[in-house]
């Protein structure tokens, strides 16, 4: 380096929206004055088509290919990147590969630790894979104290080098409730509130309690955005039980028209690193009911941001969902403290300033 910004190379081997490729564009967003990004993932996010040719490289979507490590040894060294930074569990293995012929200083951020949704012969693999090549991470970062926790509770090495830093998303105006929603504008030909999740649909993300709480209260709305290999069981599941009040929207662009005409979030998952859905709930003020779980905990508050509910406890979640529902003086005050909350705790300005030490840490080893 001659003075010059710092050449980061950000990984991931999934191109579909999510928290990572999320985190990712908001990074670089945030970052793109200080440090020169390179971004390695798949074609079929849409972000991904609006970069720079010279500054993008195609891997395939969730696998490890030979020809895929070869090309990128070679686009590190034909850019000259002194930093790699893998995200997620696939870019870990590729990221690792690629350090062994560069040896090139390796930030790894894990976005959850995938674990309950593993048979124990995968946990065990997966755990002994963390052991045997974590070594070669320069540093792990956590997007929650409870990620950090669970590696810890799982035996997971993580080393000396490892530091937390909390996923954010942008500040949003606050969500103004209005008695009566405009559901036409988001294709819905009724006047019932909304409830609104925005996932994966993948195990993780146990969908299938979504369709049981909604089933249990028909006079509301429950939209999901996202897709996923279960979105054609979850077709059949609701044709076969008769649930007529799920509206799966697939992927949308514009999440934020969605969380403006809804009065709640709902999360069910199993576990979470640092959820951005929450986050983008939380910065235009909606109350999150949510299940008590990694990830999820470090969000929000008990009783103030929102309320937790027993993972599997349908009749809990529905208690709570009601709760702030049919009382709006309630729903005014979460909705508040989930606004304010957002403010104080998950900032960009708090995320782009902790990168900027990362990444500064390793100038001197590029």
């Amino acid at each position: 380096m001659n003075g010059s910004k710092l050449k980061i190379l950000l990984i991931s081997s999934s191109g579909k929206t999510g928290g990572g490729p999320t985190h990712i564009f908001l990074l670089k967003e945030l970052l793109k004055n200080e440090f020169d990004f390179y971004l390695a993932m798949p074609f079929s996010n849409s972000k991904s088509k609006n970069i720079d040719d010279k500054k993008y490289l195609d891997i395939s979507e969730r696998k490890i290919v030979l020809i895929d490590i070869i090309k990128l040894i070679l686009f590190c060294k034909k850019n000259s990147i002194d930093i790699i930074h893998a995200h997620g569990k696939g870019a870990s293995l590729i990221a690792r590969l690629i350090k062994i012929f560069l040896n090139k200083p390796l930030i790894y951020t894990f976005h959850g630790i995938h674990t309950l949704c593993l048979s124990r012969l995968e946990k065990f693999l997966y755990i002994f894979y963390e052991n045997l090549t974590g070594w070669l991470d320069d540093e792990k970062v956590f997007v929650s104290i409870s990620e950090r926790i669970q590696t810890r509770y799982l035996k997971i090495f993580i080393g000396k080098n490892n530091s937390i830093i909390n996923n954010s998303t942008k500040r949003m105006a606050r969500v103004e409730f209005n008695l009566e929603k405009n559901n036409y504008k988001i294709g819905i030909n009724n006047n019932k509130n909304n409830i609104i999740s925005i996932c994966r649909l993948v195990d993780q993300k146990n969908i299938f309690e979504i369709f049981k709480i909604a089933k249990k209260l028909e006079i509301y709305n429950f939209i999901i955005l996202g897709d996923g290999y279960l979105f054609d069981k979850a077709k059949i599941y609701l044709k076969n039980n008769k649930i007529k009040n799920v509206y799966l929207l697939g992927n949308k662009k514009d999440v934020f028209k969605y969380l403006y005409e809804s009065d709640l979030f709902l999360s069910t998952s199993l576990y979470e690193g640092h959820p951005i859905s929450i986050l983008e709930a939380m910065s235009i003020g909606l109350p999150i009911v949510a299940t008590k779980v990694t990830g999820n905990i470090d969000t929000i508050k008990n009783g103030f941001s929102g309320f937790f509910y027993r993972l599997g406890d349908i009749n809990q979640s529905v208690y709570f969902i009601e709760k702030i529902m049919k009382n709006n003086q309630l729903k005014y005050k979460i909705s508040s403290n989930s606004h304010s909350s957002h403010r104080k705790l998950f900032t960009t300005n708090k995320m782009k300033s902790s990168y900027i030490s990362l990444y500064n840490k390793y100038k001197q080893h590029a």
